[in-house]
């Protein structure tokens, strides 16, 4: 019996432990669309960070605009939705860059003496892009449905 009791005890434990216990966060979907100035915008790349200052913590999700300004976030990039919670929201303006392979320099064409790209400017100010100067902050509620970000100019 004491050497049935010295076996079960740890699975029993491990069992109990395991069960109440889940290290991910409660998600909901969240779509929405990128608009400036009421107009849709594309390839902007869309995060939110949960706002520890409001109590959120865990992983952003993240998610790019389509050719509709549209977007569908991913959690930790193989989870539709976003943690429930608050948010601070930052947009990066993909457009700028083109051809340049972020993090590599220039681009420069087959012929290494043609021409280089160098990025546009941003359709958007910097502090969109900023996690400390955002304007954009949401609230991640259970099935809250769409969201809209219009950004003015």
């Amino acid at each position: 019996m004491r050497h049935l009791l010295r076996r079960s005890l740890p699975l029993a434990l491990l069992a109990t432990l395991t069960a109440g216990c889940s290290d991910e966060p409660p998600l909901t979907p969240v779509s929405g669309q990128v608009t400036m100035n009421g107009k849709p915008l594309k390839n902007v790349r869309v995060d939110f960070h949960p706002d520890p200052d409001k109590g959120t913590k865990g992983k952003g999700s993240t998610a790019t605009t389509d050719e509709n300004g549209n977007f569908t976030l991913s959690y930790d990039g193989t989870k539709p939705g976003a943690i429930v919670g608050h948010h601070r929201v930052i947009l990066t303006d993909l457009d700028p860059y083109g051809n340049v392979l972020v993090g590599r320099g220039d681009y420069r064409t087959d012929d290494p003496k043609g021409p280089k790209e160098t990025p546009k400017k941003s359709r958007f100010g910097a502090a969109y892009s900023n996690l400390g100067q955002t304007p954009i902050k949401e609230e991640v509620k259970p099935g809250m449905g769409q969201v809209t970000i219009d950004i003015k100019k």
